[in-house]
């Protein structure tokens, strides 16, 4: 996908349109909204294997609340994230979704989703054809994928780990710092 249609789909998707077939005509996987009876079975840490994951449920307790305000203080929470086609393991289920906005052309979009950990992994594979550059985020075990946009703070980011696949799109603002917050929360 080219940069101008990333951004494109990114400011298109802050504004609260999603469509299940992005422009270009290649449908993306869709995060799926959790049914009230299902739950997230956590692992059971033994030995060296990393604590279960800390997944939150609250889009206004996000993060340090000091990084929170200074990121989207001063947006809109728009919608829950339900319908955005935005890269995710296959069977991805969303835990939640956050869509903050604010004028024409300034958002957040956060979509923190779980998956086995096979489908994680293989979803990782998929990212470098689609742009993105990946590495190992040493401070939390996980891997960090990110795809720029052309504008000032416009991008896509995934952190994943295990059954954690968490996607942040910018557009005009930087999320870097709240992203990390959100991912210390997460893993710890």
């Amino acid at each position: 996908m080219s940069f101008a249609v990333g951004a494109v789909v990114a400011v298109a998707a802050l504004s609260g349109c999603a469509s299940e077939t992005p422009p270009g005509g290649e449908p993306s996987a869709s995060v799926s909204t959790p049914k009230p009876e299902q739950s997230v079975a956590e692992p059971t840490p033994t030995g060296d294997q990393p604590a279960p994951a800390n997944l939150p449920t609250d889009c206004l307790a996000l993060g340090a609340a000091e990084t929170r305000e200074e990121t989207v203080g001063d947006m809109t929470l728009q919608s829950n994230g339900e319908g955005f086609v935005r890269p995710a393991p296959e069977g991805a289920t969303l835990a939640l979704g956050c869509d903050w906005i604010v004028g024409d052309a300034t958002g957040l979009l956060l979509l923190i989703s779980t998956a086995s950990a096979d489908a994680v992994t293989q979803a990782l594979t998929t990212l470098p054809a689609e742009g993105y550059t990946c590495q190992p985020a040493e401070d939390f075990g996980a891997q960090f994928c990110d795809l720029p946009g052309e504008g000032a703070d416009t991008e896509e980011m995934i952190v994943a780990r295990d059954d954690v696949w968490i996607y942040m799109s910018t557009a005009n603002r930087n999320g870097r710092a709240f992203l990390s917050d959100i991912v210390q929360g997460i893993f710890g």
